[in-house]
C-alpha cells in the first residue's frame, strides 16, 4: 500500500525551486512535503565529489553579483562564495589562428569588434522597451514576438566571419535551442532580466562571476537538511487531482494531501504528469513548445590549475568545435584543477553522437592545443550531456519559439486552481539562472500563503 501524508503544501521538485518554497513556507510556519523523481537534489544543479573529495558542479555553477536571491539564501545557511579566476589571458581560436587577450575584447578586427558592440547596443536598447514582469505587454511585443533570433541576427549588421561565429556562439549558449525556433522576444527579456545583454556574457561582473565554495548544491543540501524527512527522494510524481478544498499528488509510493501543490520542475516534465481536471489546451500548448536544448558540460580535471601558473585564464573559446567554451571551475581550494568544457545546441549533439572514446580525444586535444601538453593527462574526465537527463531534458533553460509569450506568457505564472508553478522558466528577475529559481519559489510561497 502506498505511504499516505498529509501537509498544508505539496511541493513537486526538489530543485532550487522547491527547496526555496518549502523553507519559506515552512518557516511561516506551514507543514511541506517535497517529492522528487531523481535519487538526489538540487535538480539542474549537480554537485558531485572527485576521488579526493573535492567538489566539482555537474550542472549550473555560477552566480552573477545581481544574483541577490541566492546570495541572500547562502548567507541564510552558511555557504560563501568565491571569484571565478579570470587572471591571465584568454583565448580565441577563430579562423585558423589562435589569438590570446586579456580584457573582455578579443583581438580581431576592428570592424569586428564595433559590429558586435552595435548588436549588443540595440539588444539592450529593444530590451529596456520589455517590462520585465510582463514581456508580451510591451508595445513592439508582438512585432518581436514574430521574428525569431535567426532572423534578427541575419540582420544584425555583423558580416565579419569571426564576429558572426563569436555573437551566434555566445547567444546560442544562452539557449542552447535552434535559434531559428527562438523567439526574439524571449531574448530581449531574458536580456532585460538580467539587467543587459552584456551581463550574461562577462565573467568579472557578470553572470559567471562567483562560485560556491562546495558547489553550487553546498546550498541546496543545507536548505533539505533542515527540512529533514519533509524531503522525498525517488518519488516521481504521476498525478496530481484537485478537489475543492485539496489536491492529492501522487508519487512513487507515496500519497500526498495537500492544501496546495507546487510544480517546480521544467515545463516539459509537467506534461509527464495526469491532472485532473486536465490541463486546459492552452498550457499544454505552452509546456509543448517550452523546449530545452541540447547542452552538455565536460569536467576535465587535472592536480593543479597548471594554466595560471603558464599564465592563462582558462578562459577560451573555439565557436563549432568540440570544446566551444571553457572556463576555470577549479574548487575554492585551488586543487584540483578542473576546466569546464561546453558545446551547445547543434554542436553538442554532433559531438555527442561520436564514440566515447573519440569524444575524449578530441576534446583533450582542443584543450592540449590550447594550453599545453599537460592538458592531455587529466587525472578525471566528467561529461554531463544535459538533454539526455530523463528529469532535467535540457539546459540551461527551455526556449521559447515565436508566438508563444505573447499568447501564452501570463500562464508561467498563473495558478491552475490549488497548483502553482515555479521553477527558473517562471522568473522575471534573472529567468534562466539559479538565482531566478530561487525568486521563483518565494514568489511561489508567497502566492499561497496570501489565499492561506
Amino acid at each position: 500500500m502506498p505511504e499516505r501524508i498529509a501537509a498544508d503544501v505539496c511541493v513537486v521538485g526538489a530543485g532550487y525551486a522547491g527547496l526555496t518554497c518549502a523553507r519559506r513556507l515552512r518557516q511561516a510556519g506551514k507543514s511541506v512535503v517535497v517529492l522528487e523523481a531523481r535519487d538526489r537534489i538540487g535538480g539542474r544543479i549537480w554537485t558531485v565529489r572527485l576521488a579526493d573529495g573535492s567538489p566539482v558542479d555537474r550542472g549550473g555553477g555560477w552566480l552573477g553579483p545581481r544574483h541577490d536571491a541566492i546570495f541572500g539564501l547562502a548567507r541564510e545557511v552558511g555557504v560563501a562564495t568565491y571569484k571565478t579566476w579570470v587572471k591571465g589571458a584568454h583565448l580565441l581560436i577563430a579562423e585558423g589562428r589562435t589569438r590570446r587577450y586579456t580584457g573582455l575584447i578579443p583581438k580581431i578586427s576592428p570592424l569586428a569588434i564595433a559590429t558586435i558592440a552595435l548588436a549588443q547596443m540595440k539588444i539592450n536598447w529593444m530590451a529596456k522597451h520589455v517590462p520585465v514582469e510582463a514581456p508580451w505587454t510591451a508595445k513592439r511585443a508582438l512585432e518581436w514576438d514574430s521574428r525569431s533570433v535567426a532572423w534578427w541576427l541575419e540582420r544584425s549588421g555583423i558580416r565579419t566571419p569571426v564576429a558572426r561565429d563569436l555573437f551566434e556562439m555566445a547567444v546560442g549558449g544562452l539557449f542552447t535551442g535552434d535559434l531559428h525556433e527562438t523567439s526574439l522576444l524571449h531574448l530581449l527579456f531574458l536580456a532585460r532580466s538580467h539587467g543587459s545583454i552584456d551581463t550574461l556574457f562577462r565573467i568579472d561582473g557578470g553572470a559567471q562571476e562567483n562560485l560556491v565554495e562546495g558547489g553550487a548544491g553546498a546550498i541546496a543540501e543545507r536548505v533539505a537538511d533542515a527540512l529533514g524527512d519533509g524531503v522525498r527522494l525517488n518519488a516521481p510524481v504521476r498525478s496530481i487531482t484537485q478537489q475543492s478544498d485539496h489536491v492529492v499528488v501522487a508519487g512513487g509510493d507515496l500519497t500526498v494531501s495537500a492544501r496546495h501543490a507546487v510544480v517546480g520542475v521544467p515545463p516539459a516534465l509537467a506534461l509527464e504528469i495526469s491532472f485532473d481536471p486536465v490541463l486546459p489546451d492552452d498550457r499544454l500548448t505552452l509546456y509543448r513548445n517550452a523546449i530545452a536544448g541540447p547542452e552538455t558540460k565536460t569536467l576535465v580535471v587535472y592536480d593543479e590549475p597548471f594554466w595560471r601558473g603558464d599564465g592563462f585564464s582558462g578562459q577560451s573559446s573555439e565557436p563549432g568545435s568540440v570544446s566551444e567554451v571553457t572556463l576555470d571551475a577549479t574548487p575554492a581550494s585551488g586543487r584540483p584543477g578542473v576546466i569546464a568544457s561546453f558545446t551547445f545546441g547543434r554542436v553538442a549533439a554532433r559531438v555527442d553522437a561520436l564514440a566515447v572514446v573519440e569524444r575524449r580525444r578530441s576534446v583533450l586535444g582542443s584543450l592540449t592545443a590550447r594550453f599545453g601538453q599537460r592538458a592531455a593527462a587529466p587525472v578525471d574526465f566528467i561529461e554531463t550531456p544535459w538533454w539526455k537527463e530523463p528529469w532535467t531534458r535540457g539546459c540551461s533553460m527551455a526556449h521559447l519559439p515565436p508566438g508563444i509569450l505573447t499568447r501564452f506568457g501570463p500562464l508561467l505564472r498563473q495558478p491552475f486552481g490549488r497548483v502553482h508553478w515555479a521553477g527558473t522558466e517562471t522568473a522575471t528577475t534573472s529567468h534562466g539562472a539559479i538565482d531566478g529559481a530561487v525568486r521563483s519559489g518565494e514568489r511561489a510561497a508567497a502566492e499561497i500563503l496570501e489565499r492561506a
